[in-house]
C-alpha cells in the first residue's frame, strides 16, 4: 500500500472531524481531487483542493474560488453539484457530489470509440447541461472528455470542472492568460483568436468530443496556443462520416455542424443541438453482434434430442392408451418411466442455454440486456408475421381452413373408435372401390387430413391462435430469462448490475433504458422515501409497457402495405395514434427520471416528484383508454374497408 504524502496527511489534519480522506482520485492543473467521507452526513463526497504552490498565488486562488462559486450556482441533473466552498489551514477547497463512474476520457482510452447511439446520448446530455449554464451567462471554456463523467449506476453524463468558466460579461478581449486557458485540441477558432466568446464556443468543443468519441481520432492536429497562430491556420476538417463510416446521418451532420469554423453556422444553443440528437421515436434499436449471435445460437444436438423425445414420447402415448383402455391395468409405472425417458433431453437443452447466457454475463452484459435483446427479437418476429399474414383472409382460405379442421376432427374420432375397438382396419366387410369398408373408414380421414393440411400449409393458412403461437415461438430461453427463476439464476452466475460490455444497454429501446434508470434511482433512495413513493414502480412498469406496445404497433403498421385507399387511411390513423402514445409515455418516463435525479441531488423536497407520479399514473390510464377506444374504432371501420377492397 503506498504511503500517504505529507500533503495528504496535512490536509486530513485540517479536515479532522469534518471529512475523512480515503484516497486521491484525480489530479489536474487546477487541483487535486480526493475521495472523502462526510462525517456528519455519512456519505461519500469528492473534495477538490487547490495545490499548495498555486494557493500562494492570489490570482490562482481567486480563479479556483471562482470555479467553485460558479459551479455551486448551477443545479442541473447533468452538472456535478457543489455543496461547500471553504478554506482549511493553507488549503482552499470545495466539496462536491461523488460520482461513482469514470470520465469519458478514461472510457475511450480503455475501450475505444463509443457506439453511435451511446455517443449521441452523451453529447445530448452534455448539450442540455451547457444550455442550462449558458442561459445563466456561464461559459465552460474547457469541454473535453476528461471533464465529462459517466455515472455507473445510471449511465448519465455529467459536466464537471468549471475551473476556467466565466460570465459572458467577462469575455472581453484583453486577458490573454484567461482566454488561452483550455485544452488546445478542443479550443474553438474564436478562442484561439482571443475573440469574445459565447456558448457556441462550448458547442465547438463538444463537437470535437463527439468526433473523438465515434472515430477514436481528433478532427485535426492540435493548434498550438500562441499569439502568432490564428484560426485561419487551422487545417480543413475531415467530415466525421469519412473517418467513422456507418454513422447515422443525423449524428454525423450534428458533429460536423458543431465544428463549423464560423460560429454563426453552428447550432444556436445547446437545446438546438440536443434536439438534433434526439432519437427517432420509431428508430429500431441495433443489437450488438455478441447478443445477435446469442439469439441465433442453436444447440447442435437439438435434432437428435427431438428425435429421442419423439420416439420415446410415442411409446409413452401408446402405453398410456393401453393403460386407459384397461388392457394393462398395472402399466401406469411404465407410462411414468417412458415419459421420464422422453423428457430427459430437456436438461442438456436448458444447460446449453445456461452456458450461452453465462458467457454473456462474463462479457459484461446484464440480465436486462438479455431481456431487451429477446424483446427486440420478438418485435422482429411480429413484423415478419405482419408481412406474411393478411388481416382479412379470402373466402376460399376460410373454407379450406374449415374443411381441414373438419377432416382433422374426423381423424380424431376415427382414432378414438379404433382404440375403443368399434372398428378394425383389417376386418373383412362390405367392399368400397375394392377396399373393405373398415379399412376405408380408417384410411380416408388420414388421406383427407394430409391432403387438406398440405394445401393449407402451402397457402400459409394458420390454425394456431396468435397467443399460443407466440408462446410456442418464444421457446425455453425466453421463458427462462423472463421469469423470476431466470433472475435468481443470473444472480448465481454473477451477472453484473450495470452493463460493462461495449454497446451494453445502448441498444435498448428508449422506454426500457429510461425505466431501468428510473428504477435504479428509486431503489437507491432511502427507505422512507421509497415508502412515500410506493406507487412509482407500478407506474414505471405501466408506462414502459404502454411505450413498448406503441413501438410494437408502429413496427407492425410500418410492415403492412395498404391495398386500397381506405386501408391506407386506417393504417395512418393507427400510426398516428401509436406515435402519440409512444411520445406521451416516453416523455412521462423521462420526467420521472429527471425528477429522481433532482431528488438525489436535493433530498429535501418530495412534493414535485409525488405530483409527477400522480400525473404519470393518470397519463398511463388515459393512454390505455385511448388505445381501447382506437381499437374499437378500427374494428368498426375494418368491415367497411374490407367491403371497399377491389376484387382480386
Amino acid at each position: 500500500m503506498p504511503q500517504p504524502s505529507s500533503e495528504f496527511l496535512e490536509l486530513q489534519a485540517a479536515f479532522v472531524g469534518e471529512y475523512s480522506l480515503q484516497r486521491e482520485i484525480g489530479r489536474g492543473g487546477m487541483g487535486v481531487v480526493y475521495l472523502a467521507r462526510d462525517v456528519q452526513l455519512d456519505r461519500d463526497v469528492a473534495i477538490k483542493v487547490l495545490p499548495a504552490h498555486l494557493a500562494q498565488s492570489t490570482t490562482s486562488r481567486e480563479r479556483f474560488v471562482r470555479e467553485a462559486r460558479t459551479a455551486a450556482g448551477l443545479s442541473h441533473p447533468h452538472i456535478v453539484p457543489i455543496h461547500r466552498v471553504g478554506e482549511a489551514g493553507r488549503f482552499v477547497f470545495f466539496v462536491m457530489t461523488f460520482i461513482d463512474g469514470e470520465t469519458l476520457g478514461e472510457r475511450l482510452r480503455a475501450r475505444g470509440p463509443l457506439l453511435p447511439q451511446e455517443a449521441a446520448r452523451v453529447m445530448r446530455e452534455v448539450a442540455w447541461a451547457l444550455a442550462y449554464a449558458h442561459g445563466r451567462g456561464i461559459i465552460h471554456r474547457d469541454i473535453k472528455p476528461d471533464n465529462i463523467l459517466l455515472e455507473t449506476s445510471t449511465g448519465r453524463a455529467l459536466v464537471t470542472d468549471f475551473g476556467i468558466a466565466h460570465g459572458s460579461d467577462a469575455s472581453a478581449v484583453g486577458d490573454e492568460t484567461a482566454l488561452r486557458m483550455g485544452t488546445e485540441h478542443f479550443m474553438s477558432p474564436e478562442q484561439i483568436e482571443q475573440l469574445p466568446l459565447d456558448g457556441r464556443s462550448d458547442l465547438y468543443a463538444l463537437g470535437v468530443v463527439g468526433y473523438l468519441a465515434v472515430s477514436g481520432r481528433l478532427p485535426s492536429a492540435p493548434v498550438r496556443a500562441s499569439a502568432l497562430v490564428r484560426a485561419t491556420d487551422v487545417p480543413d476538417l475531415v467530415a466525421v462520416s469519412q473517418v467513422a463510416p456507418g454513422l447515422p446521418p443525423s449524428l454525423a451532420a450534428a458533429i460536423d455542424r458543431c465544428l463549423a469554423h464560423d460560429a454563426d453556422q453552428r447550432f444556436s444553443d445547446g437545446e438546438a443541438l440536443a434536439a438534433a440528437l434526439a432519437p427517432s421515436s420509431e428508430a429500431r434499436p441495433t443489437l450488438p453482434p455478441a447478443l445477435r449471435a446469442w439469439l441465433s445460437a442453436r444447440n447442435p444436438l437439438l435434432v437428435p434430442y427431438l428425435g429421442w423425445s419423439g420416439a420415446w414420447g410415442t411409446l409413452t402415448l401408446v402405453n398410456l392408451v393401453v393403460w386407459v383402455t384397461g388392457n394393462r391395468p398395472a402399466g401406469v409405472s411404465d407410462v411414468f418411466l417412458l415419459g421420464g425417458i422422453a423428457s430427459l433431453p430437456i436438461f442438456p437443452i436448458i444447460g446449453f442455454h445456461l452456458e450461452q447466457a453465462r458467457r454473456q454475463f462474463r462479457a459484461g452484459y446484464t440480465l436486462s440486456d438479455l431481456r431487451a435483446a429477446l424483446d427486440v427479437a420478438q418485435r422482429e418476429r411480429a413484423e415478419t408475421d405482419a408481412v406474411v399474414r393478411s388481416d382479412v383472409a379470402p373466402p376460399s382460405h376460410r373454407v379450406l381452413k374449415a374443411l381441414t379442421i373438419a377432416a382433422a376432427s374426423w381423424l380424431a374420432v376415427t382414432i378414438g373408435l379404433l382404440i375403443a375397438g368399434v372398428i378394425h382396419e383389417n376386418r373383412v366387410g362390405p367392399q368400397f372401390l375394392g377396399i373393405s369398408l373398415s379399412a376405408f373408414l380408417v384410411f380416408a380421414p388420414v388421406a383427407t387430413t394430409m391432403l387438406l393440411g398440405a394445401i393449407s400449409n402451402a397457402l400459409n393458412i394458420s390454425f394456431i391462435p396468435d397467443t399460443i403461437r407466440q408462446q410456442w415461438q418464444s421457446g425455453i430461453r425466453e421463458k427462462l430469462w423472463s421469469s423470476r427463476l431466470g433472475k435468481w439464476v443470473a444472480k448465481r452466475f454473477g451477472a453484473p448490475e450495470q452493463s460493462r460490455a461495449i454497446g451494453g444497454g445502448v441498444f435498448r429501446p428508449t422506454e426500457v433504458a429510461l425505466g431501468a434508470a428510473a428504477a435504479d434511482l428509486f431503489a437507491s433512495l432511502p427507505t422512507a422515501f421509497r415508502d412515500q413513493l410506493g406507487e412509482l414502480p407500478t407506474t414505471l412498469a405501466a408506462l414502459e409497457a404502454n411505450a413498448a406496445a406503441a413501438r410494437a404497433e408502429l413496427d407492425v403498421v410500418a410492415a403492412l402495405v395498404p391495398s386500397a385507399s381506405a386501408d391506407g387511411a386506417l393504417l395512418e390513423r393507427r400510426r398516428t395514434a401509436a406515435a402519440t402514445k409512444l411520445s406521451t409515455t416516453v416523455a412521462a418516463l423521462e420526467s420521472l427520471r429527471l425528477d429522481l435525479l433532482r431528488l438525489h441531488s436535493d433530498s429535501s423536497n418530495l412534493a414535485p416528484l409525488t405530483t409527477l407520479v400522480e400525473a404519470a399514473r393518470r397519463a398511463s390510464d388515459d393512454v390505455q383508454r385511448l388505445a381501447s377506444a382506437q381499437r374499437e374504432v378500427d374494428q368498426t371501420l375494418q368491415p367497411a374497408a374490407s367491403r371497399q377492397r377491389p376484387a382480386q
